[in-house]
């Protein structure tokens, strides 16, 4: 089973990216930029929803589409 996009979020942090993408099966791609020296930029990690700050998993809702609200608060927690 392919996994199903249900929300992308991207912020800025100065000059840093903090981006996610919540999938349908609850993980979440986190691509983040650590700092600006060599080595820190565009790295990623797959979390699971409940590892990932309040912050971001009200930023996910929000980028989430009307249709996928329901779903995406369970696979969020909230």
């Amino acid at each position: 089973m392919n996994k199903k996009v249900i929300a992308y979020s991207s912020e800025m942090k100065g000059e840093l990216d903090d981006d996610y993408t919540l999938y349908n099966d609850g993980s979440v791609l986190h691509e983040y930029d650590r700092n600006k020296y060599p080595g820190n930029y565009n790295l990623k990690e797959i979390v699971n929803a409940h590892e990932i700050k309040h912050s971001a998993k009200l930023r996910l809702l929000d980028a989430t589409s009307t249709s996928d609200k329901e779903l995406a608060k369970t696979l969020l927690g909230l």
